[in-house]
């Protein structure tokens, strides 16, 4: 699917805030509504963008799975299936397997590494780094088809990592997660008949739960944004010097992600650029390289799951 401009900068939009209005969305890009809704139906239905949402609350961690090479991708694709699963990437260099993944409850890292995955048919070796923090997670990233005041306009909270908060929501707040997490743009009339409150106080839980206990996120390939090189990144440093190399890392628009883990590598990174050279650039000129002690990178060949949507892409490199 080829996306143009207005169809980037639509998507650029629903990055800023999933659950914005196509009339708000409109207006702050000077273009119809009519046309923006259009547009943003089209791109909905499509399945190119998906809208979806994502608690904030849960432990989570990278998890490094190495299979034999035939069963490569019979793996990737039953991780994909797994309900706790976030994110699943097949990377080069070697060629293994990185998730991210929920640790709900007590035991739940122990029973995935120890238990469950070495059971896999194919799988070879495990390693778990749970995150300690996180730096970027694609509800803050846009790669640049706003401008700042444009995406200030949208939502002025966005860049923003929700706070931390393990509290455990109430029934009908459940239920409105629950919503959300199968359609992140449901209407508040749907989800107040769901629930079976008035539409004011759905709007009124609904905004002390995104941006806090919910992450709502637009889901799109990097490919159709005209980023054609995406690389997983293990980066190494002092314990002391990781919050100023995150934000010298988040402070580019194509890192899409970026997380604090315990491990051998203290940060890894997710990101996505035009091309081969772009990524060069980015791992020797930028200023985050100075105060690392080193970098490990991976491209990634293909994605099976984001942000907990089960996908189908493939990586296309180009110089």
């Amino acid at each position: 699917m080829h996306l143009d401009e207005l169809d980037r900068r639509i998507v650029g939009a629903l990055q800023v805030d999933g659950r914005a209005s196509w009339r708000r969305i409109a207006e702050v890009l000077e273009v119809s509504v009519s046309t923006v809704t259009r547009r943003g139906m089209a791109l909905l239905n499509s399945g190119a963008v998906r809208v979806v949402a994502l608690p904030t609350t849960t432990t989570t961690a990278i998890l490094e799975i190495t299979t034999t090479p035939q069963r490569v991708d019979a793996v990737a694709r039953e991780l994909a299936t797994r309900p706790d699963t976030i994110f699943v990437y097949v990377l080069g260099a070697p060629a293994r397997i990185v998730v991210e993944a929920h640790q709900p409850s007590g035991g739940a890292l122990a029973r995935a590494v120890i238990d469950e995955l070495p059971a896999v048919d194919g799988v070879t070796a495990v390693s778990a780094s749970p995150i300690l923090d996180y730096y970027r997670t694609l509800s803050s990233w846009m790669p640049g088809q706003l401008s700042p005041a444009e995406t200030a306009a949208i939502n002025g909270s966005f860049g923003r990592q929700p706070p931390a908060s393990m509290l455990k929501l109430g029934d009908a707040d459940q239920q409105i997660q629950d919503i959300l997490e199968a359609d992140g743009r449901a209407a508040v009339t749907d989800i107040a008949a769901a629930v079976g409150q008035s539409e004011t106080s759905i709007r009124r839980r609904l905004g002390g739960l995104i941006g806090t206990r919910i992450d709502v996120r637009a889901v799109v390939a990097p490919t159709l944004l005209g980023l054609d090189v995406s690389a997983f990144l293990w980066v190494r440093t002092t314990p002391a010097a990781v919050p100023h190399v995150a934000a010298d890392l988040v402070a580019s628009p194509f890192v899409r992600y970026a997380a604090m883990t315990m491990g051998e590598h203290q940060l890894v990174v997710d990101v996505a650029v035009e091309t081969l050279e772009d990524f060069r650039r980015f791992v020797t000129e930028q200023p985050w390289t100075s105060t690392v002690e080193s970098v490990r990178s991976s491209p990634v060949l293909a994605a099976y799951k984001r942000s907990g949507i089960r996908v189908e892409e493939r990586s296309a490199f180009r110089r």
